[in-house]
């Protein structure tokens, strides 16, 4: 039911963070929305306090039932592009999933552009002591009985972290790769890697372009030769 990974890290389970989803969207009152912020979280990975700020001219949804969140950098560490005081913004993908819930949200609120995505039922903001309420009965109401007393799913934050899981897991898990996941999550790539280290295949010794690396080494007019294989002997 639950990946137990190092360091004593607890994930929720794909059809776990599903069935939260599908609960939250059954309750009658706050349902809907309700299951719309934890979307966010569990499909885009943002943090809670980034969600409870989206503003539909934030969401940008492509006709292919794809497109971009876009969340401002305030609150991250400062990058050199930065320290100006220019804000930057960070690109988060949104899949057909969330689109698809996101899109059903603005239009059964009718929701304008500077609107906030997220808004209860009689009107007024969503907030922190709403949603951690909703997490908490999700919580006792979808995992196993043993998961209850665990420490699976203390904070919404499972959701998040499952999310960055999945990311680095079904990636090409190059460098390149990892980078690109940390930038969507607003994290640096050596903490991102050290933390979802499980997520991250290690490579076989013949997947490792030694070549290559052999050739970086080389100073200019040097003869070639085995040094390389002796290197790795």
């Amino acid at each position: 039911m639950t990946a137990v990974t190092t360091k004593g890290m607890f994930l929720l389970t794909d059809r776990q963070c599903f069935s939260i989803l599908a609960w939250a969207a059954a309750q009658p009152q706050n349902g809907l929305v309700s299951r719309a912020f934890l979307a966010s979280i569990a499909l885009a990975a943002l943090q809670p306090e980034e969600a409870l700020t989206l503003r539909v001219r934030d969401v940008e949804l492509d006709d292919d039932g794809r497109g971009v969140l876009l969340i401002p950098s305030q609150g991250r560490e400062l990058r050199a592009e930065e320290v100006d005081g220019a804000a930057t913004v960070r690109m988060v993908p949104v899949g057909r999933d969330l689109a698809a819930i996101l899109k059903e949200e603005f239009a059964r609120r009718g929701l304008a552009p500077e609107d906030l995505v997220f808004v209860l039922d009689d009107g007024r903001p969503l907030t922190a002591p709403v949603y951690r309420n909703v997490w908490q009965r999700a919580r006792a109401a979808v995992p196993e009985p043993h998961e209850a007393d665990s420490p699976l799913g203390r904070t919404v934050s499972a959701l998040r972290d499952a999310c960055r899981a999945a990311w680095l897991r079904n990636g090409g898990q190059a460098a390149a790769h990892v980078v690109a996941v940390a930038e969507c999550v607003s994290v640096s790539a050596p903490r991102l890697a050290e933390r979802f280290a499980h997520c991250l295949r290690k490579p076989a010794p013949a997947e490792i372009p030694w070549h290559l690396m052999e050739a970086a080494m080389d100073l200019p007019g040097s003869p070639s030769g085995p040094r390389g294989a002796a290197l790795r002997s």
